[in-house]
C-alpha cells in the first residue's frame, strides 16, 4: 500500500515540476516564482481529487482527471520540444532545402508556358558569363578569356563596361578586383531588368524572380545544409528560441522564398507557386519559431502522429500523468463496504459531540 502511495505521489511531483517548467516559458506573473504558484492549481485538483476518491468519494475522480488533463497538456508542452526540438528544426530545414531545389524548375516551367522563357534564358546566360568572368579574374587575371567573357556579357546586358587593369600582384588586390567586377556585373544585370520592365512587365518580373532566386540559393544553401547536419541541443526558453540563429535563418529564407512566389503569382494572376505562409495559418512557417508554446506542440504532435518518437513522448506523459496514478487508485482505494461498517462523522458534528 505504502509503495503505491509513494509511486502515485511521485507521479504527481513529476507532473507538477514539468508544469512549472512549461509555465516558465510563458513567464507566468513575470517571475519564476509565478510558475510555481500557478502550477499549484492543477496539483491541488489532482492530489485533492485523488485523495478524496481514495477515501470513498468516487465522484471526485472527475476533479482528479480534470487536473491530470492540465498536467498532461503542460507536460507535453515542455517534454515534447525538449526531446524533439533538434529533430523539428532539422525537419523544417529539410523542407526549405527541398523548396529551394524545387523552385528554379517551377519558375522555368511557368516561364516556358507563358512565353517568357527567352528572357529567363538571357538572364541565365548573363549569370553564366558573370561567373566565368569572375573565375578568370580570380585565377588568371584579366587576360584574353576574361575580356571575351566581358564582351559577351556587354552584348547580352546592353552594357558598356571596359577593362582597365589586368595585372594583380597580391591576393588582396585580386580579391578587390573580383569584388569590384562582381558589383559591376550585378549592376549590369539590374539595368537589364529595368529595361526589360519597360518592354514586358511579366517577363521582367519572371526574370527578376529568377535572378533573386539564384542569388538566394547561392547564399542560403550552405547555411541550410549546416542546420540539417547539426545535432546540437535546441533550447526552448522563449528568448533562446526568439534569438536562435538557425531559426532566424529559416525565417529569413521563408520570407524571401514567399516574396518571390508572390511576385510571380501577381504577374501571372494565379497561384502557381503556393507560399509557405498563406496567412491563414495560426503558426507561420517556420513553425519552430514558436517552439515550446502550447499551440506549436499540439499542432506538431497532430501532424507527427505517424512518427514513433512522437508516440514515445505521448506515452511517457500519459503514463506519469494519467495511467500510473489511475491504476494505483484501484489498489489503494478503500473497500466499498468500509464506510458502511465505519460510517463517517462530519467534523462539525464531532465538535458538537454528536
Amino acid at each position: 500500500m505504502v509503495l503505491f502511495w509513494i509511486a502515485a505521489v511521485g507521479c504527481f511531483a513529476f507532473g507538477y515540476y514539468n508544469t512549472v517548467m512549461a509555465l516558465r516559458l510563458f513567464n507566468a506573473f513575470g517571475s519564476a516564482a509565478g510558475s510555481w504558484f500557478l502550477a499549484l492549481i492543477p496539483l491541488v485538483m489532482v492530489f485533492g481529487g485523488y485523495l478524496a476518491a481514495v477515501r470513498g468519494k468516487r465522484e471526485m475522480m472527475y476533479l482528479y482527471l480534470a487536473g491530470e488533463l492540465l498536467f498532461f497538456v503542460a507536460n507535453l508542452t515542455y517534454i515534447y520540444p525538449q526531446y524533439l526540438g533538434r529533430t523539428l528544426v532539422n525537419e523544417e530545414a529539410t523542407v526549405l532545402k527541398k523548396r529551394m531545389d524545387w523552385m528554379p524548375g517551377a519558375l522555368d516551367s511557368i516561364g516556358s508556358s507563358n512565353g517568357t522563357s527567352s528572357a529567363v534564358g538571357r538572364l541565365q546566360e548573363l549569370r553564366q558569363h558573370q561567373t566565368n568572368l569572375l573565375t578568370e579574374i580570380k585565377y588568371r587575371g584579366f587576360g584574353p578569356n576574361a575580356k571575351n567573357e566581358l564582351k559577351k556579357f556587354n552584348e547580352l546586358a546592353g552594357s558598356s563596361y571596359t577593362q582597365r587593369e589586368d595585372i594583380t600582384t597580391t591576393a588582396e588586390k585580386t580579391n578587390n578586383l573580383v569584388d569590384r567586377w562582381k558589383r559591376n556585373t550585378d549592376q549590369g544585370i539590374r539595368d537589364y531588368l529595368v529595361r526589360l520592365n519597360g518592354n514586358d512587365m511579366r517577363a521582367a518580373r519572371m526574370v527578376a524572380a529568377k535572378y533573386d532566386l539564384d542569388s538566394l540559393v547561392d547564399e542560403y544553401t550552405p547555411r541550410i545544409e549546416e542546420i540539417i547536419d547539426d545535432n546540437s541541443y535546441v533550447s526552448i526558453v522563449t528568448d533562446s528560441v526568439r534569438n536562435n540563429p538557425q531559426i532566424l535563418t529559416m525565417k529569413e529564407l521563408t520570407t524571401k522564398l514567399d516574396n518571390i512566389a508572390i511576385s510571380v503569382n501577381s504577374a501571372y494572376g494565379n497561384t502557381a507557386i503556393k507560399p509557405l505562409v498563406s496567412g491563414k495559418e495560426t503558426i507561420a512557417f517556420p513553425k519552430t519559431q514558436k517552439l515550446g508554446r502550447i499551440e506549436h506542440t499540439l499542432n506538431s504532435v497532430w501532424h507527427r502522429l505517424g512518427k514513433l518518437d512522437t508516440w514515445g513522448v505521448i506515452v511517457i506523459c500519459l503514463l506519469f500523468d494519467l495511467l500510473g496514478p489511475f491504476l494505483f487508485y484501484f489498489y489503494i482505494r478503500r473497500p466499498e463496504d468500509y464506510y458502511d461498517e465505519f460510517p463517517r462523522t462530519p467534523w462539525w458534528k464531532k465538535r458538537r459531540g454528536i
